[in-house]
């Protein structure tokens, strides 16, 4: 009976004071994940996870851009210039006239180089007609005979010669494209030195100087960004369209490779426009 007494009194005990201990139990464990030991045992139970991400790998190069066509004229002979029909900026076909040396002279000469292959030749026709053409002519006939044949084959050609220079006075282009440069006047006595330029400007490409310990990683059709001067804070796209086949030394003699990337731009691009080529490594 006793027993009974103290079981029903801890029981009494019990739920009056069950809101205190269950009070208890919750601060203790809101003190325990509190606690840097609870936050390092959440931690721990964490499970890592794994990120797939792509490296991109490249390297750069500076470099020009530079006309895909492009032509520079000059006289192959001195001579007097009589006329320029372009200047500077003009648009030109390909076959059209540029400029002319005067060849007063030089029709004289061809005249008198025609005269002599005609002689020449009225002289041959006549060993031909005292000889009769013989198949067993004597050692004089032979010498008489190719004597007069190369005295028509000298005059022939001196002939001809003329005539080439005749031609060679014209400046014709061989391209279509703007006058660029322009160093031939008219009335002035030129040579080599004296050139038209004309370039295309319907295409361009950036040359990079490729530096040999990057060569290997070149490869055609590769992707490029080109980077210009001209155009701060944008980028070109563009791919490699011919490696070359020797290097190439700088002013400063450090070899290159050069290297020729097509570019996809609507800009103004011209020639000589300076940048860097970034290379894509895959």
């Amino acid at each position: 009976m006793v027993f009974q007494m103290l079981k029903n009194l801890n029981l009494r005990f019990a739920r009056k004071h069950l809101k205190i201990i269950i009070g208890i139990v919750v601060v203790f464990v809101l003190l325990y994940t509190l606690t840097p030991l609870g936050k390092r045992d959440k931690e721990e139970r964490q499970i890592p996870t794994l990120e797939k991400k792509q490296v991109l790998r490249s390297f750069t190069a500076s470099g020009t851009i530079e006309p895909k066509n492009k032509a520079i004229f000059h006289f192959p002979t001195p001579g007097k210039v009589v006329w320029v029909r372009v200047k500077k900026g003009d648009f030109i076909y390909s076959g059209q006239t540029l400029a002319s040396l005067d060849i007063t002279e030089l029709q004289a000469s061809w005249r008198q180089a025609e005269q002599d292959f005609i002689a020449a030749k009225a002289e041959v026709e006549k060993v031909y007609d005292e000889t009769g053409r013989k198949v067993d002519e004597t050692f004089a006939e032979k010498v008489k005979r190719t004597s007069a044949e190369a005295k028509q084959n000298k005059a022939f050609d001196s002939m001809k010669k003329i005539e080439k220079q005749i031609q060679d006075a014209t400046l014709i282009s061989s391209i279509s494209g703007v006058v660029t440069d322009i160093l031939i006047r008219r009335g002035e006595n030129v040579g080599l030195t004296e050139t038209i330029e004309i370039v295309d400007p319907s295409g361009f490409y950036f040359k990079a100087d490729v530096d040999e310990t990057d060569y290997s990683h070149v490869f055609l059709d590769q992707k490029v960004r080109i980077m210009l001067d001209a155009f701060k804070g944008e980028v070109f796209n563009g791919i490699v369209s011919f490696i070359g086949l020797a290097t190439e030394i700088t002013s400063s003699g450090v070899s290159f490779v050069p290297v020729e990337i097509d570019l996809d731009s609507s800009k103004k691009i011209i020639d000589g426009l300076t940048g860097e080529a970034e290379f894509m490594i895959k």
